[in-house]
C-alpha cells in the first residue's frame, strides 16, 4: 500500500490498496456482520463513493476527500467509529471500513458529539451554540447565556451534562433544557482540555497555566488543583490532554513541550508519577488502565502501564498523529491525524486497516484536458481524482515539497508540479517522473519559489513564475527557452490566452502585464490597482483579463479598448483566485486566509454580486473553472474539493435557438426527445413538433432524425437520467428493427440508427445493480430504483440502522432492464408491515434478485 515506501517516488493505485485491506480475514469478518455486511458489499462492486454526493452544500455536485482527521472515538457498542473531520462528522463500521453517515459543517461549526453519537453541538454564524440531533440536525436545545468564546466541549458520559472551555473559564450546562449550570473559575490562562470521570460525578479541567483543576459536577465547586510542574523545575506547556482510568480514580495528563505523561489520584489528591513512556502530547488510556497509546509526531507507541516499559513501537503514519482512542473491550485502538486513520490489535501491535479518503490541506489545482482526471496538491504529494465519480485514482509522491502551482498538458499525458524552487514533469499514464526543471535564473534561489504554472493551449510552451521578477518559458514543457524581464516585484501569477498568443502576468509590483509570448515583449501594462496584485484570468475569448489584490479589489479589463470595470468584491482579505464561467458573463473569486471561506460571484457587465457559494469551511486556496466550462471548482485547507455546478446556480439569461430534433423545446436534443416523439407516434396532421421531418405523420423516420442528432454529452450518457420515462431496451431494440426495414442509406439516418445502437447497449444492464433511492433524505416518501441484467424475481426489504427488519416489497419477476422511474422503481411509502410511520434515522434497504444481493443506506427526517 502507498504508505509502506516512504522514500521512493511512486504512483499508488487506490484500487490496489483497497485489494490489499479488504483481504481474506475481513471477507470472512463481514459475513458475520449481517445488514452492514451487505451494505458494505454494494458500495465495493458499484457505488463505493456515493459519500462524495452525501450532504453537499447548495450548488455542489461533488466532493472530493472526507477533510482533515480531528478527533475520533468509538461508539459505545464499539461497532462505529466516529471521526470528527474538519468538514463534518464521518460513523464508520470498524470491521469493514466502510462508511455509514457523514453530516456536513457547510454553515455550522461542529463543537463535539455526545458519547452515544445521538447528539452534536454546533456553533452557528452568530455565535448561538446548540445541541442537535444527529439523525436530522433538528436543534435540540440552544444553550442559555454567553456562548460566543467556546473554543473545545466535552460531553458526560451520561449525556446529561455539557463542559465547555471559555476562555480562561470553564462553563457548565444541562443538555436537556438548555440552562446555564455553572461558571468555575481558577484557571489563569486559556482552557487547554477537558475530562469527564467515567461515573459522570466529576470534570477535570487542563489549562495553559500548567494546572489540572478537579470539580465536582453537581455542585460546580472545585476540589483540588495538580500543579503540572511539580517535579520538573523547568516550566511545561500548557495540558494537552486528560483522560480517566475505568474505575475513575486515576487521571493521566499530557502536557506540550516536554510532553511527559503523568499520573494523578483524584480520590487521594496526590501526585502518582510520571510514566517513562516517550513524550508526547496525544494520549489515550485503555478502559482497564493498563495501556496507554502515545503518539509523538509520526510515532505511535502503546505502553504497558503497570510495569512502565513499552509495549510496542508502531510504523504507518506519514502525517502527525493528533487523535487516538480505545475501542470500548479494549482490544483495538484508532489512531488518525491529517489524511490518515488507522486501526490497530492491541494484543499483537499490528495494523488491521487503513481508511482511505481523509485529505491534508489542499493547494495546488488542474484539470486534464479531457475534463475527467483533477489533480490536486498539499505539502507532501499529488493526489489524481476521477472527477465524476469522486474516486481517488492515484498519488504521486515525490522527494520535494509540493506547492500550489499544477497544470495539465494540453494533451493530458504530463503534470507539470511545482516543487519549491524546481517543476517537476509527470507522465500521467504510469506515474512516473520525467525530469526537473531549475525554476530560477543564476546559481542561487531567493524567496518562496515556484508561484504559478500555466502550458500554453497549443502545447509549445510551459511557463513558470516565481517569487522574484521573472518567468521562465520552455519549449515544449522540456528545453529551456528563455526568461521574459520587466516586473519588479514578485510574480503571483500566469495565464495563457485560449490561442497561446499572449500571456497575462500578476505581480506584487501593483500591475498587470500581456506578453507577445513569440518576441517575449511586453505588449500591455495595466496600472490600475494601488496594492499588490495576486490573481489574474483571461475571459475565453481572451477579451477581457480580470485581476485580484490584496485589498480585496478585483479589476476587469477590456483588453481591446483598454476600458476597466472596478468590481469592490467585499472580501475582508486579498483575493487570491479568480476565474470567468465558461460563457464570461460570470468572475468567481475566493480569498486569502483571514476572510470567510465563500466563493463569490460577480456579473462581468455591471459588476454587480450575483450569489455566494458556501460549502467549505476552511481557506479557498484555488479556483478554476472546468474545461467545459459548466463547473467551478474549489480547493481548500478544509482538505477536499467542492464541484460546483454553474447551471444551478447562475441564470445565464442566454436565448435558445431550438432545432427541430429538439421536440419538446428545452434547448437541448436528448433522450427526452425520443420519449416524447415515441408518445406522439402514429399522430398526423401539421404543426406536431415531434413530425421532425414534416411529413405530415409522426413515424419511425422522426425517431431516427431525433437520435441522429443526439450529442454524446447529453444524449447518451454513460448513466441515464432519471428524468427519462417509459423508455425500456426493448423498445430501443424495435425502433432498430422498424429503422433498418426502412432502410434509408443517407449518412443522418444511419448515424441515428448506429446512435440507438449504442443506447440499447446502455439500456441493457451489464449486470444487477441497486441505484440510490430517491429523494434521500426524505418525509414521508421515496423510491428504491435498480437495474436487472436478466429476468428474475425481486425483493427489496428495509432494515432499521440496528439490523431490524422494518418492511418487505416483494416486487414479483421482473424482465431485465433499468428500474428507474416513479413507475417502474420500488415504492415505500415510509411505515413498517403494520402500516405505521418509521421514525426519523438512517436505515438500509437490501435488493435480493436472484444471486444478486446488494444494500444502500437512506435517511428519513421528519
Amino acid at each position: 500500500m502507498k504508505y509502506k515506501d516512504l522514500q521512493n517516488i511512486q504512483i499508488t493505485s487506490y484500487k490496489d490498496s483497497l485489494f490489499h485491506k479488504h483481504n481474506l480475514k475481513l471477507q470472512i469478518i463481514r459475513l458475520i456482520f449481517s445488514i452492514v455486511v451487505i451494505t458494505t458489499l454494494c458500495f465495493q462492486n458499484s457505488f463505493a463513493y456515493d459519500y462524495t454526493r452525501w450532504d453537499l452544500p447548495n450548488g455542489a455536485k461533488l466532493r472530493l476527500g472526507k477533510g482533515k482527521v480531528e478527533n475520533i472515538s468509538y461508539s459505545p457498542d464499539g461497532n462505529r467509529l466516529i471521526v470528527e473531520s474538519s468538514i463534518g462528522i464521518w460513523f464508520y463500521d470498524v470491521h469493514t471500513g466502510s462508511e455509514l453517515d457523514f453530516i456536513a459543517e457547510n454553515s455550522l461549526d461542529f463543537l463535539g458529539i455526545s458519547p452515544d453519537t445521538s447528539l452534536y453541538v454546533s456553533m452557528d454564524t452568530d455565535n448561538t451554540v446548540q445541541v442537535r440531533d444527529r439523525t436530522d440536525s433538528s436543534v435540540i436545545v440552544t444553550l442559555k447565556g454567553e456562548t460566543e468564546s467556546i473554543k473545545r466541549i466535552a460531553f458526560s458520559p451520561d449525556g446529561s451534562t455539557l463542559a465547555a472551555g471559555d476562555d480562561d473559564l470553564v462553563q457548565l450546562w444541562d443538555t436537556t433544557t438548555g440552562d446555564h449550570l455553572f461558571t468555575l473559575t481558577g484557571h489563569t490562562r486559556s482552557i487547554s482540555s477537558l475530562a469527564f470521570s467515567p461515573d459522570s460525578t466529576k470534570l477535570v479541567s487542563g489549562s495553559w497555566d500548567k494546572t489540572i483543576r478537579v470539580w465536582d459536577v453537581e455542585s460546580g465547586k472545585h476540589q483540588t488543583t495538580f500543579d503540572a510542574n511539580l517535579e520538573d523545575p523547568k516550566p511545561t506547556g500548557g495540558i494537552s490532554a486528560l483522560v480517566f482510568s475505568s474505575d475513575g480514580r486515576t487521571v493521566a495528563s499530557g502536557t506540550y513541550n516536554t510532553g511527559k505523561v503523568q499520573l494523578w489520584d483524584v480520590v487521594t489528591e496526590k501526585y502518582e508519577g510520571a510514566l517513562n513512556a516517550p513524550i508526547s502530547t496525544i494520549i489515550a488510556l485503555n478502559p482497564n488502565g493498563t495501556i496507554l497509546a502515545v503518539g509523538r509526531g509520526t510515532e505511535l507507541f502503546l505502553w504497558d502501564v503497570p510495569n512502565n516499559k513499552l509495549k510496542f513501537e508502531l510504523t504507518g503514519h506519514r502525517s502527525s498523529v493528533s487523535s487516538l482512542a480505545f475501542s470500548p473491550d479494549g482490544k483495538t485502538f484508532v489512531s488518525g491525524g491529517d489524511a490518515e486513520l488507522l486501526l490497530w490489535e492491541v494484543a499483537t501491535g499490528e495494523q488491521t486497516m487503513l481508511i482511505d479518503g481523509h485529505t491534508k490541506s489542499l493547494y495546488g489545482l488542474a484539470i486534464s484536458p479531457d475534463n475527467r482526471t483533477l489533480a490536486t496538491g498539499n505539502r507532501e504529494n499529488i493526489g489524481l481524482w476521477n472527477v465524476n465519480t469522486g474516486e481517488e485514482i492515484g498519488t504521486l509522491y515525490d522527494d520535494w515539497r509540493s506547492s500550489s502551482s499544477l497544470a495539465f498538458s494540453p494533451d493530458g499525458s504530463t503534470l507539470a508540479s511545482g516543487m519549491g524552487w524546481r517543476l517537476r514533469l509527470w507522465n500521467i499514464p504510469d506515474g512516473t517522473p520525467i525530469a526537473m526543471l531549475k525554476g530560477y535564473r543564476g546559481n542561487r534561489a531567493s524567496g518562496t519559489g515556484i508561484s504559478s504554472i500555466a502550458y500554453s493551449p497549443d502545447g509549445k510552451y510551459l511557463a513558470s513564475a516565481n517569487s522574484n521578477d521573472s518567468i521562465r518559458l520552455w519549449y515544449a514543457g522540456r528545453t529551456y527557452r528563455g526568461d521574459l524581464l520587466g516586473h519588479m516585484g514578485d510574480i503571483t501569477e500566469i495565464t495563457f490566452s485560449y490561442d497561446s498568443l499572449t500571456l497575462a502576468t500578476a505581480s506584487k509590483d501593483r500591475t498587470v502585464r500581456l506578453w507577445d509570448v513569440e518576441s517575449g515583449t511586453v505588449k500591455t501594462t495595466f496600472t490600475g490597482h494601488s496594492v499588490d496584485v495576486y490573481s489574474v484570468s483571461f475571459s475565453p475569448d481572451a477579451s477581457m483579463i480580470a485581476s485580484g489584490d490584496a485589498g480585496g479589489t478585483v479589476i476587469v479589463w477590456d483588453v481591446i479598448n483598454m476600458a476597466q470595470t472596478v468590481i469592490h468584491t467585499g472580501h475582508d482579505a486579498g483575493v487570491i483566485s479568480i476565474v470567468f464561467s465558461g460563457d464570461g458573463k460570470t468572475i468567481a473569486t475566493s480569498a486569502e486566509y483571514g476572510s470567510n471561506p465563500y466563493i463569490l460571484l460577480w456579473d462581468v457587465a455591471t459588476g454587480e454580486h450575483k450569489g455566494t457559494l458556501i460549502g467549505h469551511s476552511g481557506t479557498i486556496t484555488n479556483l478554476i473553472t472546468s474545461r467545459d466550462g459548466n463547473s467551478f471548482i474549489s480547493a481548500s485547507t478544509d482538505g477536499t474539493v467542492l464541484v460546483w455546478d454553474i447551471t444551478s446556480i447562475i441564470d445565464t439569461d442566454t436565448p435558445t435557438t431550438h432545432i427541430a430534433e429538439d421536440v419538446n423545446r428545452d434547448g437541448v436534443v436528448d433522450l427526452q426527445d425520443l420519449v416524447y416523439v415515441a408518445t406522439k407516434i402514429g399522430e398526423t396532421g401539421t404543426g406536431n413538433s415531434a413530425d421532425v421531418n414534416n411529413d405530415g405523420v409522426v413515424d419511425i423516420t422522426d425517431i431516427i432524425l431525433v437520435a441522429a442528432a443526439l450529442s454524446n454529452e447529453n444524449g447518451i450518457p454513460s448513466k441515464l437520467p432519471q428524468s427519462v420515462e417509459q423508455l425500456s431496451a426493448i423498445q430501443v431494440q424495435q425502433w432498430i428493427m422498424q429503422a433498418r426495414q426502412v432502410n434509408i442509406k443517407t449518412p443522418n439516418f444511419q448515424r441515428g440508427i448506429s446512435n440507438l445502437t449504442n443506447l440499447l447497449t446502455q439500456l441493457t444492464p451489464q449486470k444487477t445493480v441497486l441505484l440510490p433511492n430517491y429523494p434521500n433524505p426524505f418525509n414521508p416518501e421515496t423510491w428504491i430504483p435498480y437495474q436487472l441484467a436478466e429476468p428474475t424475481e425481486v425483493t427489496i426489504k428495509i432494515y432499521s440502522s440496528n439490523g431490524q427488519l422494518i418492511r418487505n416489497l416483494y416486487l414479483g419477476k421482473k424482465a431485465a432492464g433499468i428500474y428507474q422511474e416513479p413507475n417502474r422503481a420500488a415504492y415505500w411509502n415510509g411505515k413498517n408491515e403494520h402500516n405505521e410511520p418509521v421514525a426519523s434515522g438512517v436505515y438500509f434497504y437490501t435488493l435480493s434478485a436472484g444471486q444478486d444481493i446488494a444494500t444502500r443506506r437512506m435517511v428519513i427526517r421528519k
